[in-house]
């Protein structure tokens, strides 16, 4: 018998239902290869119920997307921190066809003595998918871009636009939707008619509402959003979106600090305050990324303008009275940080603290309440961290099957 026979043969002894437990445990690269073993195979893969399963199994072992600048090339650079070895950055690299989009390359060609400036920025990761927005001069292009499978797609431009105060994406498990979302701010009348953002008003006579322009992944379609209840004072956002099941979160400041919520299932806004805290101690409030435990969390720390002792962890506690109010938050936890602090995010059972300007980076155990990693990156500077998962997701939609990976 020969070699391939006895392959084959082993194979086809195991019942489907064996062969899918192996495979929906292998990254998504071993996957596509395998695509071409056999019909069966093929149909498996491709399968949605084996997509939405092989998801499911990687959100158990999440990595860790580092985005930032890195010297001394001067360059926009992304780089994964894998579960399994957490002292290792490993770059991810980015097609030259995505930063080149048909926005900026058109632009150039239209006149190439003009010096093309594009910018690259991360706005979310969710589900396996990343969503980059690329700037010029001319405008702006949004991209869905799954690495894992190395396919990305332009996301068609929006009938209606409005100058973007704040914007999200994220991936809504329950409606298998990824969501982008981009807030901004409408004048309107006391009768709460619209009107133009070019119009200028009395503050006397005109409030502020909010509106949002959300694209759908599944309909790969945009949906204009007013929501004339929330009166939108003069804010300032601070720090990009936290998006934990359904809800996309922002640290807003205006009069006070205060939480932006949108909820992508009723499309509709709401306020919520943070922690109680002494309103006598200089203090900074931070989001958690990705929440904790499924929960929309924050962390309080002291702060004097150059360091910190500890930081408490806030959790909302959905099953309380009063959800959004100052007594609807428990605390979580404390953990031990000397510096200033620049973002929190949660890494399956761990909280990982990114330190501000000088790389410093903690891990800290929730369960053993010990810090379990603490080191320096000295490769790059200006950077952000978020959770990223491996998927064979599609970014053209759910209807969509993926092709063989790029070259």
């Amino acid at each position: 018998m020969s070699r391939e026979n006895k392959v084959d043969g082993s194979v086809s002894i195991l019942p489907e239902e064996i062969i899918g437990e192996i495979l929906i445990r292998l990254p998504v690269k071993s996957l596509l290869r395998f695509k071409s073993v056999s019909k069966n195979w093929y149909s498996l893969i491709t399968n949605p119920e084996f997509i939405h399963a092989h998801l499911h199994n990687s959100t158990q072992k999440p990595s860790v997307l580092l985005r930032g600048f890195r010297w001394p090339e001067h360059s926009s650079a992304i780089s994964l921190l894998h579960r399994e070895d957490s002292t290792t950055f490993h770059s991810l690299h980015i097609p030259e066809s995505l930063m080149c989009n048909h926005t900026f390359m058109k632009n150039y060609f239209l006149n190439p003595q003009i010096s093309p400036s594009l910018s690259f920025i991360l706005i979310g990761s969710g589900g396996g998918l990343l969503c980059i927005k690329l700037c010029d001069y001319h405008g702006v292009d949004h991209v869905l871009w799954n690495p894992a499978t190395r396919k990305f797609k332009y996301v068609k431009h929006p009938q209606q636009d409005f100058r973007v105060l704040m914007d999200g994406f994220g991936h809504h498990g329950k409606m298998n939707d990824y969501m982008l979302v981009k807030i901004g701010r409408l004048s309107h009348s006391p009768n709460f008619d619209a009107v133009d953002d070019n119009q200028v008003h009395e503050k006397e006579e005109w409030n502020f509402v909010l509106r949002a322009l959300v694209y759908s992944w599944r309909t790969d379609s945009w949906r204009l959003v007013y929501d004339c209840r929330m009166i939108a004072d003069d804010f300032c956002p601070r720090g990009q979106a936290v998006y934990v099941k359904g809800e996309f979160y922002w640290h807003v400041e205006g009069l006070q600090d205060i939480i932006l919520a949108f909820d992508t299932a009723k499309y509709v806004f709401r306020w919520i305050n943070f922690p109680p805290r002494n309103q006598s101690t200089l203090v900074e409030v931070k989001l958690v990324s990705g929440g904790i435990k499924g929960s929309l969390a924050c962390c309080v720390f002291p702060y004097n303008g150059s360091t910190s002792i500890t930081m408490d962890v806030w959790v909302v506690d959905e099953g309380g009275s009063g959800v959004g109010t100052e007594e609807s938050w428990k605390k979580f936890l404390s953990i031990p940080f000397s510096g200033t602090l620049h973002q929190v995010i949660t890494w399956g059972d761990k909280v990982i603290v990114n330190g501000k300007g000088d790389g410093h980076i903690l891990i800290y155990d929730a369960i053993s309440q010990e810090i379990i990693y603490d080191f320096l990156n000295p490769y790059f500077s200006s950077y952000r961290l978020d959770g990223y998962v491996e998927s064979l997701v599609s970014v053209e939609g759910p209807n969509n099957l993926e092709a063989e990976p790029r070259r």
